[in-house]
Protein backbone atom coordinates (compact mmCIF):
# COMPACT_ATOMS: atom_id res chain seq x y z
CA UNK A 1 0.00 0.00 0.00
CA UNK A 2 1.67 2.96 -0.76
CA UNK A 3 1.21 6.80 0.86
CA UNK A 4 -1.82 8.71 0.94
CA UNK A 5 -2.80 11.82 1.69
CA UNK A 6 -5.88 12.44 4.22
CA UNK A 7 -8.04 15.09 2.68
CA UNK A 8 -9.56 16.06 5.75
CA UNK A 9 -6.07 17.61 7.15
CA UNK A 10 -4.18 18.51 3.63
CA UNK A 11 -4.13 22.51 3.75
CA UNK A 12 -1.84 22.10 0.22
CA UNK A 13 0.95 23.86 1.28
CA UNK A 14 2.86 21.86 -1.25
CA UNK A 15 5.93 20.43 0.92
CA UNK A 16 5.50 17.30 0.24
CA UNK A 17 5.01 17.76 -3.53
CA UNK A 18 9.04 19.63 -3.36
CA UNK A 19 10.35 16.91 -1.30
CA UNK A 20 8.70 13.78 -3.96
CA UNK A 21 12.04 12.36 -5.59
CA UNK A 22 9.33 10.75 -8.15
CA UNK A 23 6.98 13.13 -9.20
CA UNK A 24 3.97 10.88 -7.32
CA UNK A 25 2.69 14.29 -5.55
CA UNK A 26 0.65 16.61 -7.67
CA UNK A 27 -2.09 19.28 -6.96
CA UNK A 28 -2.86 23.12 -6.85
CA UNK A 29 -1.81 25.48 -3.81
CA UNK A 30 -4.28 25.82 -1.17
CA UNK A 31 -5.99 22.60 -2.41
CA UNK A 32 -5.75 19.28 -1.45
CA UNK A 33 -2.75 17.22 -3.02
CA UNK A 34 -2.96 13.66 -4.33
CA UNK A 35 -0.21 10.66 -4.22
CA UNK A 36 -0.25 8.75 -7.35
CA UNK A 37 0.03 5.06 -6.15
CA UNK A 38 1.96 4.14 -9.39
CA UNK A 39 4.57 6.24 -8.55
CA UNK A 40 5.15 6.12 -4.71
CA UNK A 41 8.15 4.62 -3.75
CA UNK A 42 7.05 4.59 -0.14
CA UNK A 43 10.20 6.26 1.01
CA UNK A 44 8.63 8.56 3.34
CA UNK A 45 9.66 11.93 2.25
CA UNK A 46 6.52 13.39 2.45
CA UNK A 47 5.99 12.24 5.49
CA UNK A 48 8.32 13.79 7.86
CA UNK A 49 8.07 17.39 6.13
CA UNK A 50 4.26 17.24 6.63
CA UNK A 51 3.03 20.69 8.67
CA UNK A 52 -0.41 19.00 8.59
CA UNK A 53 0.03 15.39 9.53
CA UNK A 54 -1.83 14.68 6.62
CA UNK A 55 -0.27 11.92 5.37
CA UNK A 56 -0.54 8.39 6.06
CA UNK A 57 2.08 5.81 5.64
CA UNK A 58 2.42 2.37 3.89
CA UNK A 59 1.34 0.98 7.13
CA UNK A 60 -1.94 2.60 7.45
CA UNK A 61 -0.25 4.99 10.05
CA UNK A 62 -0.08 8.74 9.93
CA UNK A 63 2.70 10.49 9.80
CA UNK A 64 4.64 13.06 11.78
CA UNK A 65 7.20 16.12 11.06
CA UNK A 66 10.27 15.23 12.38
CA UNK A 67 13.22 17.35 13.40
CA UNK A 68 16.15 17.04 11.54
CA UNK A 69 18.27 14.65 13.81
CA UNK A 70 15.65 12.46 14.11
CA UNK A 71 14.91 11.75 10.36
CA UNK A 72 16.39 8.91 9.01
CA UNK A 73 19.89 9.34 7.23
CA UNK A 74 21.72 6.21 5.49
CA UNK A 75 25.01 5.49 7.03
CA UNK A 76 27.92 3.92 5.44
CA UNK A 77 29.56 1.13 7.52
CA UNK A 78 33.22 1.90 6.88
CA UNK A 79 33.99 -1.99 7.01
CA UNK A 80 31.43 -3.54 5.09
CA UNK A 81 31.09 -0.83 2.60
CA UNK A 82 33.04 -1.88 -0.94
CA UNK A 83 31.91 0.66 -2.91
CA UNK A 84 30.46 -1.75 -5.62
CA UNK A 85 28.10 1.35 -6.64
CA UNK A 86 24.48 -0.09 -6.52
CA UNK A 87 23.38 1.96 -3.79
CA UNK A 88 24.28 4.99 -6.13
CA UNK A 89 22.57 3.58 -8.72
CA UNK A 90 19.19 3.00 -6.85
CA UNK A 91 19.30 6.39 -4.70
CA UNK A 92 16.25 8.71 -6.24
CA UNK A 93 18.18 11.66 -4.35
CA UNK A 94 21.07 10.82 -5.93
CA UNK A 95 22.72 11.77 -2.51
CA UNK A 96 24.89 8.51 -2.46
CA UNK A 97 28.42 9.18 -4.78
CA UNK A 98 31.70 7.42 -4.64
CA UNK A 99 34.22 8.40 -1.95
CA UNK A 100 36.30 11.13 -3.61
CA UNK A 101 39.61 8.63 -2.70
CA UNK A 102 38.09 5.89 -4.72
CA UNK A 103 41.08 4.66 -7.60
CA UNK A 104 40.26 3.05 -10.65
CA UNK A 105 41.98 -0.75 -9.41
CA UNK A 106 40.12 -0.01 -5.94
CA UNK A 107 36.51 0.44 -5.44
CA UNK A 108 36.36 1.95 -1.79
CA UNK A 109 33.80 3.10 -0.30
CA UNK A 110 30.50 5.70 -0.99
CA UNK A 111 30.30 8.80 0.93
CA UNK A 112 26.01 9.95 1.70
CA UNK A 113 24.96 13.96 1.17
CA UNK A 114 23.14 13.90 4.47
CA UNK A 115 21.91 17.01 3.14
CA UNK A 116 19.40 15.30 0.51
CA UNK A 117 19.26 11.80 2.20
CA UNK A 118 15.58 11.27 3.33
CA UNK A 119 16.87 7.79 4.66
CA UNK A 120 14.60 5.86 2.06
CA UNK A 121 15.73 2.54 2.90
CA UNK A 122 16.52 1.58 -0.87
CA UNK A 123 20.43 1.59 -0.61
CA UNK A 124 19.94 -0.41 2.61
CA UNK A 125 17.52 -3.09 1.03
CA UNK A 126 20.04 -3.12 -2.15
CA UNK A 127 23.42 -3.94 -0.36
CA UNK A 128 24.43 -7.54 -0.21
CA UNK A 129 27.30 -6.64 2.00
CA UNK A 130 25.98 -4.67 5.20
CA UNK A 131 27.48 -1.76 3.69
CA UNK A 132 24.89 0.69 4.48
CA UNK A 133 22.49 1.44 7.27
CA UNK A 134 19.44 3.74 7.63
CA UNK A 135 19.03 4.90 11.50
CA UNK A 136 18.30 8.43 13.02
CA UNK A 137 20.78 11.38 12.14
CA UNK A 138 21.49 11.11 16.07
CA UNK A 139 22.39 7.82 16.23
CA UNK A 140 25.33 8.06 13.72
CA UNK A 141 28.10 9.08 15.88
CA UNK A 142 27.22 6.17 18.60
CA UNK A 143 26.88 4.17 16.05
CA UNK A 144 30.66 4.64 14.42
CA UNK A 145 32.01 5.32 17.53
CA UNK A 146 31.28 1.39 18.66
CA UNK A 147 32.28 0.42 15.15
CA UNK A 148 35.75 2.34 16.46
CA UNK A 149 35.57 5.19 13.85
CA UNK A 150 34.81 8.96 14.74
CA UNK A 151 32.28 10.21 12.71
CA UNK A 152 33.87 13.03 10.51
CA UNK A 153 36.49 10.18 9.50
CA UNK A 154 34.42 7.45 8.20
CA UNK A 155 31.83 9.70 6.61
Amino acid sequence: MPYTIIAESCTGCSACEKRCPTGAISGESKKVYFIEPALCIDCGACGVICPDEAIMNNHGAITHVLKRAERPIAVVHPDNCNGCGVCVDVCPFDCISPSPENRANYLGKVQVNEKTCVGCMLCEEVCGWDGIYIMQTADKKTFLQALGYEAEEAA
